[in-house]
């Protein structure tokens, strides 16, 4: 016999673990003492007490199952996959509780989090530690816009003009050390290209 631990979680029953059966030992000696004759052996009264072993009370978060039906329900919870619960009666249901993710809709990415069991993943959707590189720069891309979208003209062009500056301190710094390395750098190409990608922000 073997102790099947559960737990409810909402509407479903789920399995937590299963383990051995833990032996109540008084009651199990309250049971054999009748059984007892004089002249027993300890090695008799020892038999006698392991073939009357009676298993310890529990309370509705367990169930003693045969050892047969504790194998397959053991199997199955060595077989779920991450993000999954085992219930009762034998399914598996999805378990993302807590967890973010990604979504794209109409070309937008947006942040979703789910808060119950039994709610999968929707399609398309991405896990917040999942994210591709390319993802992670693109979800950066669209927040940024949308931060610069909320300012108002004079923060627009005040910031505009501090990446414009930064850019070309960026541009002479590259020169010089290509100059050093007497390497061919045309800062005015560089600087004109990362310019473009700038004015596209602010526009």
């Amino acid at each position: 016999m073997k102790a099947l631990y559960k737990d409810k979680i909402g509407e479903y029953n789920i399995v937590l673990f299963i383990t051995d059966v833990p032996i109540d030992t008084e009651a199990t000696n309250v049971k054999i003492e009748p059984m007892k004759k004089p002249g027993m052996t300890k090695e008799e009264i020892d038999r006698l007490f392991m073939d009357n072993l009676q298993p310890s009370k529990f309370g509705p978060e367990a169930d003693i199952v045969e050892d047969s039906v504790a194998i397959k329900i053991q199997r199955k919870l060595d077989a779920r996959g991450e993000n999954c619960l085992l219930l009762v009666g034998g399914d598996y249901i999805a378990d993302y509780r807590g967890a973010e993710y990604w979504i794209k809709e109409s070309g937008k990415w947006e942040k979703e989090r789910i808060e119950d069991v039994g709610i999968g993943l929707p399609v398309g959707a991405v896990l917040q530690e999942n994210l591709s590189k390319e993802q992670q720069e693109e979800i950066f891309g669209q927040q940024e816009a949308e931060r610069i979208a909320g300012l108002s003209p004079e923060e627009k062009a005040k910031e505009k003009s501090s990446r414009l500056h930064a850019i070309a301190r960026e541009t002479i710094m590259k020169a010089e050390e290509a100059e050093l390395l007497g390497e061919m750098f045309d800062k005015q190409v560089w600087l004109q290209s990362e310019k473009v990608e700038i004015e596209k922000l602010y526009m």
